[in-house]
């Protein structure tokens, strides 16, 4: 990356969706790793001037996941790095419209989904994932 102000990083939504204890994470090629790692979806929001947050997670989640979202927050407002040193805005889905697919749908090679336990997500290698999760975690049990 080449040097950057901070508050020109990109700026990406994650969305962190949650059924029964389970958040769902995409399988995908990570530079530095050989076998494929599993990262929470996301996507990039549009220029600042264009696209707020909200509209960033309800456009990336229908082009990647073909589902929209009904309930759902921001998670932290703590500025997290991600893999590709840019910033990452969690939010948690609880409920939404449409059916999950096997794989994300916006790629060439489609990353493939998969429901996984929350501790067993918090093992990932990933310091921004690890610190979404852990928040999600607290979330969860805050709102049980």
């Amino acid at each position: 990356m080449d040097k950057m102000r901070k508050d020109q990083l990109t700026r990406v939504v994650i969305f962190a969706l949650v059924k029964e204890n389970k958040i769902l994470l995409e399988k995908r090629p990570v530079k530095g790793f050989t076998d494929h790692q599993f990262l929470i979806p996301g996507g990039t929001v549009l220029d600042d001037e264009l696209e707020n947050l909200e509209k960033a997670l309800k456009r990336e989640l229908v082009e990647e996941l073909g589902v929209t979202p009904t309930e759902f927050e921001l998670l932290t407002d703590e500025e997290i790095v991600g893999v590709y040193d840019n910033t990452l805005k969690p939010f948690v889905i609880s409920k939404w419209e449409g059916e999950i697919p096997k794989n994300v749908l916006d790629k060439d090679d489609p990353y493939p989904l998969e429901w996984v336990e929350i501790e067993e997500a918090l093992a990932t290698p990933f310091e921004g994932s690890r610190k979404i999760i852990q928040h999600l975690k607290e979330f969860l049990s805050k709102n049980r």
